[in-house]
């Protein structure tokens, strides 16, 4: 090799020498470093649920988020770098709202749904009155041989003696009333009533709701006197008053009539009898009565023929009037063995006109609009 290749790799040598010395790392431990340390980053969400009585109520809580202290240290040759995160304490807090099921600073319970006790049962019924006179009170029937009516298929209201209100019916029917429309214990037996309330329950399945207005010896003037016709509307507004009360409903309002024996002796006209007949009901009709069912006269013992031009009227006011239904006229051809004395007819007759005029009654009530 010359000399001057020698010289030239003797000087790069002593080059390399140099800048390896002057860039030889200098290496800094972290122990030689003041301590340097990240605080722990503290975040507290609270979510304030102040102290409120919730069925469903959720517990005040602390949710806490806790960063652990750490160093992180990225560390390149010769040098060494450290990142530190600031001590900070994050607390993010929710507005303080209350909690409840209406959205509203409210007390919530769960509760169970209110119940109050149930109403009593709705009684459905027809109104009867029984109207007329002796006949129509039973005086020659005998109670021990009229049917008996089962319980919830007849009812009687009963308005004078007794307690106001609904009772089974029982026979003698009508004993507990009162006023100018009975006639005396005494001078009842059995009827015509329940009879006609079994036949009319059959016809229909209402129960009817009878009421006794009947007296002996009375003629058709009698039933037009202020005094009557004042007591007949009182008790018809009380009896209505009292049902719409007392949960029961009146389907239908009747009367049955069976009267007119009085006025066939007196030798009373058919057009005074037949406008006398009308006038009685005018009143309870302008009321709500729908409809009366006749039952005519019979014959009186004796003297055949005496009772036929009252009957005549009575059959002729049901064929002229709407109002007026010819219930039975079974009483005309029955022989005088039904009869008890010259007038009254026996129980026997009585069922038998009453489980008609039932019959006709329960027909119409459901082909009357």
């Amino acid at each position: 090799m010359n000399t001057s290749k020698r010289v030239f790799i003797s000087l790069t040598a002593a080059m390399a020498t140099l800048v390896a010395a002057v860039i030889t790392p200098v290496y800094v431990h972290a122990a030689n470093l003041p301590a340097t340390t990240t605080p722990a980053l503290t975040t507290t969400v609270t979510t304030a649920i102040p102290a409120t009585s919730v069925a469903t109520a959720t517990p005040s809580t602390t949710v806490t988020t806790a960063t652990p202290s750490t160093t992180v240290t990225t560390a390149t040759p010769s040098t060494t770098i450290t990142t530190a995160i600031p001590a900070t304490t994050a607390t993010t807090a929710a507005p303080a709202t209350t909690v409840t099921a209406s959205a509203t600073a409210t007390t919530a319970t769960a509760l169970t749904p209110a119940t109050t006790a149930p109403a009593p049962a709705i009684k459905v019924v027809d109104l009867v009155l029984f109207m007329g006179q002796s006949n129509m009170s039973g005086r020659g029937g005998n109670a021990r041989s009229a049917p008996k009516v089962p319980v919830d298929k007849g009812y009687e209201f009963r308005y004078g003696l007794s307690p106001t209100g609904l009772y089974p019916i029982t026979e003698p029917f009508g004993i507990y009333s009162a006023g100018q429309l009975c006639d005396l214990p005494a001078l009842r037996g059995g009827t015509l009533v329940s009879s006609f309330a079994n036949a009319y329950y059959n016809g229909c399945g209402v129960p009817v709701m009878a009421f006794s207005a009947a007296r002996g010896g009375t003629g058709i003037s009698y039933w037009q006197d202020p005094k009557v016709q004042q007591e007949l509307v009182a008790k018809y507004d009380t009896i209505r008053s009292w049902c719409a009360a007392n949960n029961v409903v009146i389907r239908r309002s009747y009367a049955v009539w069976l009267q007119g024996e009085t006025d066939a002796v007196a030798h009373v006209s058919r057009t005074t009898y037949k406008m006398g007949l009308k006038r009685t009901f005018d009143r309870l009709f302008s009321k709500g009565l729908e409809q009366v069912f006749v039952i005519t006269i019979g014959q009186y013992g004796g003297l055949p023929g005496i009772y036929d031009e009252v009957a005549a009227a009575q059959m002729e006011l049901c064929n002229e009037n709407p109002k007026f239904t010819l219930g039975s006229a079974a009483l005309r051809t029955l022989p005088e063995t039904y009869l008890t004395d010259g007038c009254h007819y026996n129980q026997a007759a009585l069922n038998i006109v009453g489980t008609e005029c039932g019959n006709v009654a329960a027909v119409r009530s459901v082909l009357l609009p």
